[in-house]
């Protein structure tokens, strides 16, 4: 499967470099589904653009949003040992985000430790601790490990060429972390994670429940975000329905509908849109 889109543009003295587009390098998800959206009908520039922060919004009832990212991380690690995935789990325990690729049949086991990493930050807490040049109490925030992380990918892309993406699987730290109480803190936190992000190329999720932090940090958020894409769950009789929706993605032209989103064998996910012929 042809993963890649067609690559950003060059400037060159005298002559223009006509294989290469200006607008940037887009990324493709690999399922073809949600490909043919990422870009308008009749447009051959299709994906994500690179170095894209994107949020997910979904409600805390259902999984399918954390699996379509999961499905979609492993499409990138299959396409080439170059591509890096870094999954940070700080929702759940990593036996759980196992069973959850399990479920599906989805073996990571071939790519972990050699291009996919789990970063577990479960286990770990904001705490205080004493300072062994006796300082006093020194604060170790949630965002400090986060902020380690971001600049791991960083250091593969800079020392082993690698194309470096990530999810962080739910933002419920920033309420442990009281960043959602303090908006200059957090405004100056995802600031430095755009800019870092940016640098690193790739792309990378954000995922937030909704509901669960201060509705204007998650407005806040929202405004810093490159991409938005929105999950929605409701009954249509006995049927439980879960829908889909990009609302905001900087850097392709792309129609904003809302799409049905189901399980598929072949795609992991097949995107199809609810509007009636």
């Amino acid at each position: 499967m042809n993963m890649a889109a067609p690559t950003g543009g060059i400037e060159k003295i005298g002559k223009k470099d006509e294989s290469k587009d200006s607008r940037g390098e887009l990324i493709l998800t690999g399922i073809r589904s949600l490909d043919q959206k990422l870009g308008m009908e009749m447009a051959k520039r299709r994906g994500i653009p690179q170095g894209s922060f994107i949020l997910v919004s979904y409600p805390s009832d259902t999984v399918i949003p954390t699996l379509f990212i999961q499905r979609i991380l492993l499409n990138w690690a299959k396409k080439s040992s170059d591509n890096v995935i870094f999954y940070v789990h700080s929702g759940r325990p990593y036996d759980h985000v196992q069973s959850s690729f399990k479920a599906y049949n989805w073996d990571v086991k071939p790519f972990e430790g050699k291009n996919w990493y789990f970063e577990n930050m479960f286990d770990l807490s904001s705490t205080s601790m004493t300072s062994a040049l006796k300082l006093g109490r020194i604060e170790v925030k949630r965002k400090t490990y986060v902020n380690r992380i971001i600049d791991r990918m960083y250091h593969v892309k800079e020392s082993q060429n690698k194309q470096c993406f990530s999810v962080f699987d739910d933002l419920l730290w920033m309420k442990e972390d009281q960043l959602d109480e303090d908006s200059n803190a957090l405004i100056t936190f995802l600031k430095s994670t755009l800019m870092s992000l940016t640098k690193i190329g790739g792309v990378h999720f954000f995922l937030l429940p909704q509901g669960v932090l201060d509705p204007v940090a998650e407005r806040i958020i929202m405004n810093a975000a490159q991409g938005i894409f929105h999950f929605t769950r409701n009954s249509v009789g006995s049927r439980i329905k879960d829908t889909f929706a990009i609302t905001k993605l900087m850097g392709v032209a792309f129609v904003s509908e809302t799409l049905d989103i189901t399980p598929s064998e072949s795609e992991g996910f097949k995107i199809e849109s609810t509007a009636k012929i």
